[in-house]
């Protein structure tokens, strides 16, 4: 129910903001990429992160959370 609840979020502000496009950054092989991106890649990403994209003394959403139930790959 949760990731079902996060899904109808992310459509909604991807409806509302129309440049967050509903993705996350990934790696070259399709996984989710769990650390935080350069200077670089923040300024040009324009879709879904977790804490630990733009920081590192953060590890939210965790290792656990299930990224493809609520963007497609």
């Amino acid at each position: 129910e949760q990731y079902a609840a996060l899904a109808k979020l992310v459509d909604a502000l991807c409806r509302t903001f129309p440049r967050v496009e509903r993705k996350v950054p990934r790696d070259a092989f399709g996984d989710v990429i769990r650390t935080k991106l350069t200077d670089r890649e923040l300024a040009s990403f324009h879709g879904i992160l977790g804490h630990y994209h733009i920081q590192i003394n953060k590890v939210d959403p965790g290792p656990a959370f299930q990224w493809d139930l609520i963007l497609p790959k």
